[in-house]
């Protein structure tokens, strides 16, 4: 599956993306069949090639029938204000979900919409000071946006994308004219969004990523400062509405091949740490199952000396971008450390499979690589094999043995 790559100098808005992503290979015209099974009418998809500073791109609008409204602007979500058109009437978080859900589209794309929403639900609840269900999205709920957002997890369903990485992000400066009055850039929402995430701001006076661009990234986990090794399939530039005087206003994507040089997958993580001496073994113990259970894709302990020769213990664990900070919450929750290291790697990993063989001992589970130089590696599940030698009384070498001679003879039968 490819990988698809933002660069936003510009930041990013719904409608630059849907110009980007047809500009990368999706139908317009199917997106739009996709998009009428939602249970709103009275708008149309328009397309056109257009320039910002000399950039050519695609330019998407959401056109609305006669009786509705829209801004040209640059996709504020925090534009719209027109409280008397009945198409714009407020819309609760839920029931924005219920007609997602409801519909005929694919799971994957209900999956990826509702993220989306309910990462900016959040976002504006906790603005408001309340709960993400009850959010009544003014602006954002409107149908444009809505056909932003929904249209956004169509596109990359069409692309076969499954992997997201954003390269860089420009917020803008200024203020905003929102439904609740003046506000500063980011606005709240997009600022609550993109909390602990890296990007810039000040290129210019405008907003330049809107609180649905944002949605768009952190509702997809969108791996920030990743890397990619691969050939590129294609790359494509959305244009924006509105003329900036300080910058292009275009956003620029890219889908990778990432399996068409190796059979490696390149990725990144965190690998985070916390000195431990005032814990017991037993707590310590305790932390590191916390720490798996909360999405760690490993964990490990180092003994260690500290400050007054006291001995401790150094606990480290890998974990990707989008489990981060809550891995971060737990460690600080379950530990005494009132500190965190972190390091960003990358790092190779061969293709893997989860496989499962059927023996007279009930069913194993084991995970099957294959190396560069072809060869199979295959490791069985330790809980079935403990839970085999405890019943069969064996040592759990003699029962890996018995099982890879059991996973030789089915290939060959």
């Amino acid at each position: 599956m490819p990988t698809l790559t933002y660069n936003c100098p510009s930041g990013i808005s719904g409608d630059m993306n849907l110009g980007a992503m047809v500009g990368l290979g999706v139908d317009p015209e199917l997106l739009e069949t996709e998009l009428r099974k939602l249970p709103y009418d009275g708008w149309h998809l328009h397309f056109d090639e257009d320039q910002r500073g000399g950039i050519s791109g695609i330019r998407c609008t959401v056109q609305l029938a006669k009786g509705h409204s829209h801004d040209h602007g640059h996709d504020h979500t925090h534009s719209h204000s027109h409280a008397d058109d009945h198409e714009h009437h407020h819309r609760t978080f839920q029931e924005i979900r219920q007609a997602i859900e409801a519909s005929a589209l694919s799971a994957t794309v209900k999956d990826r919409s509702v993220a989306c929403f309910h990462a900016l639900a959040v976002a504006e609840g906790a603005v408001h000071g309340i709960a993400a269900e009850d959010v009544h999205f003014h602006e954002v709920g409107a149908i444009d946006s809505i056909v932003d957002m929904v249209g956004a997890a169509i596109c990359w369903e069409l692309l076969g994308v499954e992997r997201i990485i954003c390269n860089n992000l420009e917020v803008g400066g200024g203020t905003v004219q929102c439904a609740h009055g003046r506000m500063p850039v980011p606005a709240p929402a997009t600022a609550r969004l993109l909390t602990g995430k890296p990007y810039s701001s000040g290129a210019t006076n405008k907003e330049t990523t809107t609180p649905t661009g944002a949605a768009l990234l952190i509702g997809t986990n969108c791996e920030f400062h990743g890397t990619t090794t691969g050939i590129q399939i294609a790359t494509a530039i959305g244009i924006g509405q509105r003329e900036d005087p300080n910058l292009p206003n275009a956003l620029y994507v890219s889908l990778i091949d990432e399996s068409a040089c190796s059979s490696e997958t390149t990725d990144t993580v965190w690998e985070l740490a916390v000195n431990l001496d005032d814990m017991s073994g037993e707590d310590i113990g305790f932390l590191c199952e916390q720490v798996r259970a909360n999405g760690a894709l490993d964990c490990w302990q180092v003994p260690a000396y500290f400050k007054k020769g006291r001995p401790g213990t150094i606990v480290h664990c890998l974990v990707n971008e989008a489990q981060r900070q809550q891995l971060e919450a737990t460690l600080f929750k379950h530990s005494c450390s009132i500190g965190i290291r972190r390091q960003r790697w990358e790092r190779s990993k061969l293709p893997r499979q989860e496989e499962s063989l059927e023996t007279k001992y009930g069913t194993v589970r084991y995970k099957e690589s294959t190396k560069p130089d072809g060869s199979t590696y295959r490791k069985f599940e330790y809980d079935d094999c403990a839970r085999i030698a405890r019943e069969t009384g064996q040592s759990i070498d003699a029962v890996k043995t018995i099982l890879s001679q059991l996973d030789a003879y089915d290939e060959h039968s």
